[in-house]
């Protein structure tokens, strides 16, 4: 298995809810795209899509759009 993937599956879940919770009041003011996530919560871009693939798997998050080459993440509408 890759080192990457050791690494974040051997993270604390509270750490891992910490990261989710911050991706998601992200978006709350609205879509965003992984650069932007990234920059916001000033984490790695390879943690923010590791998040959003979790979240996209549990139906926290939806895909709305693609914007230039990034596709653009919201909260999916409960």
């Amino acid at each position: 298995m890759s080192k990457m993937f050791t690494t974040f599956f051997s993270q604390k879940r509270g750490d891992v809810r910490k990261q989710r919770k911050a991706i998601e009041d992200i978006l709350k003011a609205g879509p965003s795209t992984v650069s932007k996530i990234a920059e916001g919560t000033g984490f790695d871009k390879s943690l923010v899509v590791w998040n959003l693939m979790g979240m996209l798997r549990w139906g926290v998050v939806e895909v709305a759009s693609e914007e230039g080459e990034e596709l653009t993440y919201v909260l999916k509408e409960v």
